[in-house]
């Protein structure tokens, strides 16, 4: 895959090459751009720059923006796993405690003596669970 990605860059370089070649008078012609805001006293004009360097520029400007976002979005993505990591580690410590609540409970013999084990039932659909039902003490 990396291959054929490194391939497909190449072939978009050599089209985008392909045009600015065959575009030479549009891509190296000289521009100047200018600001008016409406005051006689505040009109600016930028020195002639070739439409190829203007591209470039807004281009870079483009690259630059996209890679904040991205690492934005990477850095708030870590800080969310990092949160849903720590819940899960308070989740599995809390299931052990349980766990271990349990353990004490089921090896009680004062909380054994009043309950009967139902033995298996094979006709029913909820085959292999064992049933405890406590008996009404008087």
């Amino acid at each position: 895959m990396k291959k054929i990605k490194l391939f497909l860059g190449f072939i978009i370089l050599i089209f985008a090459g392909l045009v600015i070649y065959q575009n030479r008078e549009y891509f190296f012609a000289m521009q100047a751009l200018s600001l008016n805001l409406g005051v006689d006293t505040w009109h600016w004009t930028t020195p002639g720059i070739q439409n190829i360097f203007y591209y470039g520029i807004f281009f870079v400007i483009g690259i630059l923006v996209a890679g904040f976002y991205g690492l934005s979005l990477k850095l708030r993505s870590n800080r969310t796993i990092k949160a849903l990591n720590s819940t899960i580690d308070s989740h599995l410590d809390k299931i052990a405690v349980l766990k271990k609540d349990l353990e004490k409970f089921r090896n009680d013999p004062y909380n054994r003596q009043g309950t009967v084990e139902l033995e298996k039932d094979f006709d029913t659909e909820a085959d292999g669970v064992i049933v405890i039902e406590k008996e009404e003490r008087a």
